[in-house]
This record gives C-alpha cells, structure tokens and sequence, in this order.
C-alpha cells in the first residue's frame, strides 16, 4: 500500500475506537498514529517515511528538508540492503511489543505508535504480495486479497476509508455544537451572498 492508504487506515481504525469506546489519544498520540503507520516502511529505500524533510516541507526550510531527505534516504537503502523489503521490520511482534509496552510503561505515545504499525502490516496484508504475519515462526508472506499497491482499486479504498474518517469525525462532534456550526454557517453563507449581490449591482 502507498503511505496515504496506511494513514488512512490506521486513522479509521483509531476514529473508529474512538467511536465505540470513547478512548482516543491526545494530540501527541495521534501523531504517533500516523508516524507508526508510515514506519515499517523504513525497509523500502525509497518510502514516505524515509523522506521526512518532505513530510515537514511546509513547517522546515526548504534546505532542511532536503538535507533530511538525504538523510531518511540514505538511512532507508541500508536498512533494505540489510534487511530486505517486507522483512524484519513488517514483523507484527514488532508492533504489538510497542502496544504492550506502552500500556505496561504507561506510555501512551508508544502505545500508539505500534498501533499504527500493526495496521501498517495489516494493511500490507491485504495486498497481493502480502506480509510475513507469524514471523518470526514462519517466513512465508500471508496474503488476504490481490490489491496491487498503487492500484485503481487501493485507490477507491483510500477514498472510502477518509470518507469514514469524516462522517465519523462529524458525527463525533456534539449535537449542540454541530446545530450551531450548520446555523452559524448558514448565516455567513446568507450574508456573503448578500455581499455578493450588492457588489454586482453597484459594479
């Protein structure tokens, strides 16, 4: 999967916990979320995760994020040329140790963290090349369907799943809150085309 469909996933995931239980993370946690998401791929050479200038593009100079880019590159293409693509690093133990890590250290970030990572290799999963699932048990990638990564079809998925994002994230909002934005809105919609139309007569 491309890293936009394994953010989007682990945020559904965590929108949709958030949804049933009414435990969700702080901000710090959510950005765990994402990063976890994005990390296993640091055995691909050439990811999202191993461009990290590009990921801060609009917060950092542009001569620092190429220089972290560099980096994160440089980085990726040994961790692949010594552990290989879907390999160590896309091991679900690996995850899961964060989790239950996280939970016994009471470290909420890292118990993020390795929940976006678990999802990252679900998500790998459900492509057609697969992931090492029981590893380190057996080798063997395990493949549940055959979406291709970058495909029209994982497209549609990711379109699906921010969707959910939203409608959830709406309907997470208050009663109150959403009755008073729609009323608030509405009005300033009113108004600007009001404003709208006394510019165009006075033109």
């Amino acid at each position: 999967m491309t890293g936009s469909t394994h953010v989007a996933l682990a945020l559904t995931a965590t929108v949709g916990v958030k949804w049933l239980t009414g435990f969700e993370p702080n901000l710090a946690g959510w950005s765990c979320v994402v990063l976890g998401s994005l990390a296993p791929d640091i055995d691909a050479g050439g990811s999202t995760i191993s461009r990290p200038g590009s990921l801060a593009r609009k917060l950092i100079p542009n001569w620092l994020c190429r220089a972290a880019d560099a980096i994160g590159l440089s980085i990726s293409r040994k961790v692949r040329r010594i552990f290989g693509h879907r390999k160590f690093f896309h091991w679900p133990i690996l995850g899961i140790s964060m989790i239950y890590g996280g939970f016994y250290f009471n470290n909420e970030p890292l118990a993020w963290f390795g929940w976006g990572y678990v999802w990252h290799i679900l998500g790998d999963f459900c492509t057609v090349r697969g992931a090492p699932m029981i590893s380190p048990l057996w080798w063997k990638d395990l493949s549940w369907s055959p979406i291709r990564t970058g495909s029209k079809e994982e497209h549609i998925i990711e379109a699906v799943l921010w969707a959910i994002i939203l409608i959830l994230f709406v309907l997470s909002i208050p009663l109150e809150t959403r009755e008073w934005l729609s009323t608030t809105g509405s009005a300033l919609w009113t108004e600007a085309l009001e404003t709208w139309q006394k510019a165009r007569n006075w033109i």
